[in-house]
């Protein structure tokens, strides 16, 4: 059987699981636990994105966090177990988001997603796009857009140039390494809110966690002209 822990302060983030009318709640001091979940549901995303949680698998009454060998710590006794929909009222209080205290920093780190979304920018070399677009049809870059980034350049648009690069995918202002998301990817708008109040500008994000601003007034149209006057 597996069990949920998180703290009553982080209740909100509940919501998200509320419907699986299966689960079973009890209230312990300033801790909320949930029981009776399937495999499939605890390994599923809404679980993983649920901030600030602790997962254990019980066997005789001690508490294993999921995927450690040693037992955590002993289920606790006398709970009073409710279905969720009657101990999560529906009208949750709203959760700030925008609000993080010493003990409840998320960092924004990348993750493999099973979710590949189409590109919509891709990272290339001087010298590849160079080779490309000095034969180039016109009709063929009108679409695009670009900017020139840590000595590289960065296209924008569909469809994209059949030249080698490193492509990424839009989600709110951020672009993505294709193939990847935030390992929160429910608080993307928290992070855009945070990064880029403004949303005057879009942001990069490498693979490494890194990223850049590119201030979108920089973005222009592609052309020959264009290149060749920026690089002459």
């Amino acid at each position: 059987m597996y069990f949920l822990e998180i703290k009553i302060e982080h209740k909100d983030f509940l919501g998200r699981i509320r419907h699986w009318d299966n689960l079973k709640v009890a209230f312990e001091t300033d801790t909320v636990w949930i029981r009776d979940f399937s495999s499939e549901q605890i390994n599923s995303a809404e679980i993983h994105q649920i901030p600030y949680k602790i997962v254990y698998e019980a066997k005789e009454n001690l508490l294993f966090e999921k995927g450690k060998l040693l037992p955590s710590k002993k289920l606790p006794s006398g709970l009073l177990w409710s279905p969720i929909l009657r101990a999560l009222p529906v009208s949750l209080p709203k959760f700030n988001h925008n609000y993080f205290g010493i003990d409840q920093r998320l960092k924004m780190n990348l993750k493999s997603s099973e979710n590949v979304k189409p590109a919509f920018a891709m990272l290339v070399s001087f010298e590849e796009l160079k080779l490309y677009i000095e034969s180039a049809p016109k009709y063929r870059l009108e679409p695009l857009k670009w900017v020139v980034i840590d000595k590289r350049i960065l296209l924008f648009g569909f469809p994209l140039l059949p030249v080698k690069g490193s492509t990424f995918w839009m989600n709110h202002d951020f672009l993505l390494p294709t193939g990847y998301d935030f390992e929160w990817f429910s608080l993307t708008g928290t992070f855009q809110e945070k990064l880029n109040p403004s949303k005057e500008n879009l942001i990069l994000w490498n693979e490494d966690n890194s990223y850049s601003v590119i201030p979108k007034e920089t973005i222009k149209p592609l052309s020959i002209s264009s290149f060749r006057l920026t690089f002459s």
